[in-house]
């Protein structure tokens, strides 16, 4: 039996809080091409030129709930970037940050938001290796991911830029850090100096070097006992690591073992496994009603990126979406608030650009009474989707991959009903020779031969009458009398297969010869299909 070593890989989302405030307000602006609207300072903001930015967590029972709970006297949780060179801090009240930035915007961000991040975030890591864990105290995703190094070429560097490039997809800035435990690859992501070269990847067996460079605040310990150990001169963990276990012991507490082992590079920690939802769902509410196609293409666009983005980590394609729009109750006029659209797809898809168009034109049929203020994207039915060996040597077809894209969008433009293969079927009605078996749908197997060898048509139209003398050439095919008589009248008709000529007068032919029925004892002919 192989050995396979335990490696983990920590995400750290550092600024999820300022991000999820930030694609808030992006998504606020529902017309494409204008930029951010800042509330408070009057005017627009851009990406290049944001203005700094602080957040208040709201948390299950607390006194904060949203903007208007914000007095002088709240702590902010998260300071951005810019608001940091400006001199604000966490931990400081808003009178005192605004002190020092009189731009400074305050927000709240609830806690249930930050977890809906995270796990769009495992959810994507799925793809990476068979086990994540989510931590919404530290804003940190594990990911397990020994033995699936090889996937990737280049090992487990190259595996955590391409982690890394997922999780930017989505929308944040992540610091990712490999190591034999989880404890360990997050003290690294989380307090390590930026790696240019990319993520942290830490040796087998290298933890306890590593450990000796972080700060005495990475192994979680108390407020109190972090200052404590700080007013003594030990302010990193190689400090700790010098010092006898016994006395050490002694002063760490209950937390002592813990500590030391992960002062000595042994992580054993274990993942509490995070399970995704049955049904993944992509939501945005928005500030300003969006009325037009145009506005909600601009919406629906990101959430189809984030729900391809989770469909890619459960290996699954979607077979069925819904859309769900909630407009504005108040300009309805007795019409229905929340439209569903309910959208069935011919062949699975799971890359954002096919969803964001079979939305985008089933969208466009849509009137809407009222303009959308939030916008729901959920997929009902998933597949699973199974790899397919490339031949090397051989060329592959294109057709192959055009094919089921063309299916979809004829679909979304005439209706699942208008689009099939056409199946012959065993019975003696005409009209049920041939029928339209959805694109996708097995066929069903015949067990024995049909009850006529007759030539078929290739394709069936609606019954027109034909002049007789038109007929160029008719061969008698089948005769059929009294078939069905249970569902329709059983009169006699024959089946003939002849040329059509261009006029009566004429006898030349269409070049494809057309099945005619001709009905009853008054000889009427009717063409029924053609015959290739």
């Amino acid at each position: 039996m192989t050995f396979i070593p335990r490696r983990v890989a920590c995400i750290a989302l550092t600024e999820i809080r300022v991000e999820i405030v930030r694609q808030n307000e992006e998504g606020q602006s529902a017309e494409p091409g204008i930029p951010n609207r800042d509330v408070q300072a009057g005017g627009y903001t851009s990406p290049a030129t944001r203005s700094p930015l602080a957040v208040v967590v709201a948390r299950a029972g607390g006194a904060i709930k949203g903007e208007r709970d914000i007095l002088g006297g709240t702590k902010l949780d998260v300071v951005s970037e810019e608001a940091r060179a400006l001199g604000v801090r966490v931990g400081q009240t808003v009178a005192e940050a605004r002190a020092k930035c009189a731009q400074l915007r305050v927000r709240v961000v609830a806690q249930e938001a930050v977890r809906t991040a995270l796990e769009r975030v495992a959810e994507a890591a799925l793809a990476f290796g068979p086990t994540v864990s989510v931590s919404v105290a530290e804003d940190i995703v594990w990911v397990e991911i020994g033995g699936c190094a090889h996937l990737c070429k280049g090992g487990e560097r190259e595996l955590g830029k391409a982690l890394g490039e997922r999780i930017r997809v989505l929308g944040h800035v992540c610091r990712i850090a490999i190591a034999d435990g989880p404890l360990i690859a997050a003290a690294i992501a989380r307090f390590a100096p930026a790696d240019k070269k990319g993520p942290f990847v830490l040796q087998e067996g290298k933890g306890a070097a590593a450990m000796r460079c972080l700060p005495i605040f990475a192994l979680g310990l108390s407020p109190d006992t972090t200052a404590w150990l700080d007013r003594l001169g030990l302010n990193t963990c190689g400090d700790l690591q010098k010092l006898p276990r016994r006395s050490l012991g002694t002063r760490l507490g209950a937390r002592a073992h813990d500590v030391i082992r992960l002062l000595d590079g042994d992580d054993p920690t274990p993942l509490a496994a995070w399970r995704p939802a049955e049904v993944p769902e992509e939501r945005i509410e928005l500030e300003w009603g969006a009325s037009s196609t145009e506005a909600l293409a601009f919406v629906i666009k990101p959430l189809c990126e984030k729900l391809a983005t989770r469909l890619e980590g459960r290996a699954m394609a979607a077979s069925r979406i819904e859309l769900v729009l909630t407009l504005d109750r108040a300009l309805c006029e007795g019409s229905t608030a929340v439209v569903s659209i309910d959208i069935t797809l011919p062949s699975p898809v799971f890359r954002a650009a096919d969803l964001f168009t079979v939305v985008r034109t089933r969208l466009e049929r849509e009137a809407l009474a009222a303009p959308a203020l939030a916008v729901t994207l959920r997929a009902l039915l998933l597949k699973a989707v199974s790899p397919r060996a490339i031949d090397m040597l051989a060329p592959e077809p294109k057709a192959a991959q055009a094919l089921p894209r063309l299916i979809l969008d004829l679909v979304t433009d005439f209706g699942p009903a208008n689009v099939g293969t056409l199946a012959l079927s065993d019975t003696w009605a005409a009209e049920g020779r041939t029928r339209l078996v959805p694109f996708g749908a097995p066929a069903a197997s015949n067990r024995h031969a049909f009850v006529t060898a007759a030539l078929e048509p290739s394709r069936l139209v609606p019954p027109t009458p034909v002049p007789r003398a038109s007929m160029v050439e008719p061969a008698l095919l089948a005769r059929i009398e009294g078939t069905e008589w249970w569902r329709r009248e059983g009169a006699r008709s024959d089946f003939v297969a002849a040329w059509i000529a261009v006029s009566p007068a004429t006898t030349e032919k269409l070049g494809a010869l057309a099945w005619v029925e001709v009905h009853g004892q008054a000889k009427n002919t009717f063409l029924r299909g053609w015959i290739d």
